[in-house]
């Protein structure tokens, strides 16, 4: 039985979502996405007007007749939400964390994959794998999901990308839409492990900010805490070449692992911490449909 607070805060989530989900069901959700391609489903013998290069020469020679291997499409979807818990996604400078308006972007995902029949799971992390749900289906399954997103307490604070792709890499039998939700500002030494990732899967990259973390106002002096490491500094928030480097800084690495990405193909969503998810969900959507409509 899930609690009254929990309950309305699902609530609040799926009103929030709810239209959101709508016009993707309706959109052409399934068209956005690779998915897992063809599967294999059996093998028959050749008949004229069959394509020669799906023979199975193996069967072909083991029974004297020519055969050949049939597939068919994968009509279901495997998605999966990597959310970073590090230290850093507790921040908010408005009415919501950056992990909060990563759990709508998450609950608008998973809400749609539900709508859709399709098989949603969550992988949780820090510096390790803290929690992983394999992806299934229906109501309850979700619910449940989205409780642990809202309330499951990391053990660490600090990041590491690396056990999350050897995980999903290991563990995901069949090519599946997973979504990387983080604020990206530790991205070191990861880039062979996303590349493999992303060449087995469909894999889009979630980046959340703070608009604080970027535009910092001229407070007069304050105590800042890194919350992964806790470590203390102080700053100057006067001293706008100091406040403008440190933004400078930010940028400089968010179009470092932006370019890194594309050029992988990786697709790149950008939110902002308490403001809408709806906009940067259409905008993939949409930027998808178009790239998949012109290659196709």
């Amino acid at each position: 039985m899930l609690p009254k607070e929990l309950l309305k805060e699902i609530k609040r989530i799926e009103i929030k979502t709810r239209c959101l989900v709508d016009s993707v069901y309706s959109g052409g959700y399934r068209s956005v996405f690779k998915g897992q391609g063809i599967e294999f489903s059996g093998i028959r013998e050749y008949s004229r007007g069959d394509e020669f290069r799906s023979i199975d020469w193996k069967v072909t020679a083991r029974t004297g007749n020519l055969h050949i291997r049939e597939h068919v499409e994968e009509r279901e979807l495997q998605v999966v939400i990597a959310l970073d818990l590090s230290g850093s996604m507790s921040f908010g400078s408005g009415s919501r964390e950056k992990r909060e308006t990563a759990v709508e972007f998450a609950a608008a995902i998973g809400m749609s994959a539900a709508e859709n029949h399709d098989r949603f799971g969550i992988l949780m992390f820090t510096d390790h794998v803290e929690k992983y749900s394999a992806p299934a289906k229906g109501k309850t399954h979700l619910l449940r999901l989205i409780r642990d997103l809202l309330y499951f307490v990391p053990k660490e604070k600090n990041t590491d990308f690396k056990p999350v792709f050897h995980l999903l890499n290991n563990s995901l039998r069949h090519k599946s839409v997973i979504f990387l939700v983080s604020d990206f500002l530790d991205c070191q030494n990861f880039e062979r492990e996303m590349k493999i990732t992303a060449a087995r899967h469909d894999l889009i990259a979630v980046k959340i900010r703070d608009r604080r973390e970027i535009e910092l106002p001229d407070v007069g002096l304050i105590e800042l805490e890194d919350p992964e490491t806790g470590e203390e500094s102080l700053l100057d928030t006067s001293n706008r070449q100091r406040v403008s480097e440190l933004s400078d800084l930010i940028r400089r690495m968010d179009t470092k692992f932006r370019s890194f990405a594309e050029k992988i193909g990786v697709d790149f969503v950008e939110l902002t911490a308490g403001e809408s998810v709806s906009k940067p969900i259409i905008a993939l959507f949409n930027r998808r449909t178009r790239r998949f409509s012109s290659s196709g």
